[in-house]
């Protein structure tokens, strides 16, 4: 009798067991690439785990997966179909002057992707991508395919590393003997990002006083406030036309947000491109900005900064 009251009563604890789901972290994963394979929250993964979702993963960690449906039952990995090819449809035609004898790499649009982000994937620029495409905004649609590049043209994605934006060196004032300049396209009024390119040499220089930059006239704010260290990255926007931009996680892409130098109170206003790559030097921080909005606030390295949206 003793010995079946025992199996009795590790038999949930056994059931629960067999069913636990594990994943290993690997390259470029965080909580909530992860979270969307199990359907599971970010933050709802991290706390099971007990971990700290702000410090995000290392590459080989092994992390328990949540049930999401029932006290044992855990929803495995959505394996989605491959999906057939198609061009999208277009209302004009297209002026593409496409490389002889080139393959196009098509891509399709996961949820919440913009054309930053696929412009720093596959190495290219924001307006080769809406060129191939006759794209003429920045929106995009989950499930579409787009053209982001051409088989030995364009596109680099062997080796994603190359592509990063992120500048962990403090910023020193240089002028190289080709300076890159690369400057936002102004079609009706609508304002598109500027492209940000890694390179060793790009012009910097002094930062005019725009008065907190021009889209603070589009600033309004809806009395969220954060405090945190603000990292910097190279851009050659802002120098002399005073858009100064931002990379920030909360805050949604496009948004303007204003960061306060909490050291002398000197303070900018910022169009958000995109969120914060999932990166070694990112973690940690609350916000990237530009290195001329950086200059601006008296500052060429990490600083403590409030952020207002």
């Amino acid at each position: 009798m003793k010995k079946l009251l025992s199996l009795l009563f590790l038999l949930p604890l056994f059931l629960f067991a067999q069913k636990t789901i594990k994943h290993k972290v690997a390259a470029k994963e965080s909580y909530s690439s992860i979270g969307r394979l199990y359907n599971v929250n970010g933050r709802v993964l991290a706390n099971f785990n007990n971990l700290d979702y702000d410090k995000g993963l290392a590459i080989g960690q092994v992390l328990n997966i949540p049930p999401t449906d029932g006290a044992t039952k855990v929803i495995a990995p959505k394996i989605e179909s491959p999906k057939v090819t198609k061009e999208i449809a277009t209302t004009k035609p297209l002026d593409i002057t496409k490389p002889k004898g080139n393959t196009p790499i098509k891509h399709t649009v996961g949820k919440k992707e913009t054309l930053y982000g696929l412009s720093k994937q596959y190495n290219v620029t924001i307006e080769d991508i809406k060129q191939w495409n006759n794209l003429s905004a920045d929106g995009l649609t989950e499930g579409y395919e787009l053209i982001v590049g051409y088989n030995n043209a364009k596109a680099n994605i062997d080796d994603p590393k190359k592509i990063v934006v992120v500048n962990e060196e403090p910023i020193e004032k240089e002028v190289s003997k080709k300076p890159i300049l690369v400057k936002p396209v102004v079609k009706d009024e609508v304002i598109e990002k500027p492209i940000v390119k890694e390179v060793q040499e790009i012009e910097t220089g002094e930062a005019k006083d725009f008065k907190g930059g021009i889209f603070k006239s589009s600033y309004a704010s809806t009395g969220t406030e954060e405090q945190g260290t603000a990292g910097v990255f190279k851009s050659t926007s802002g120098w002399s036309d005073g858009k100064y931009y931002c990379l920030h996680n909360a805050a949604q892409a496009g948004s303007i947000v204003k960061i306060t130098n909490k050291a002398n109170g000197k303070f900018v206003y910022a169009k958000v491109l995109d969120i914060m790559p999932d990166l070694k030097q990112n973690i940690g921080l609350k916000i990237r900005i530009s290195n001329a909005a950086a200059e601006v606030l008296g500052v060429n390295s990490n600083f403590d900064c409030g952020v207002s949206y």
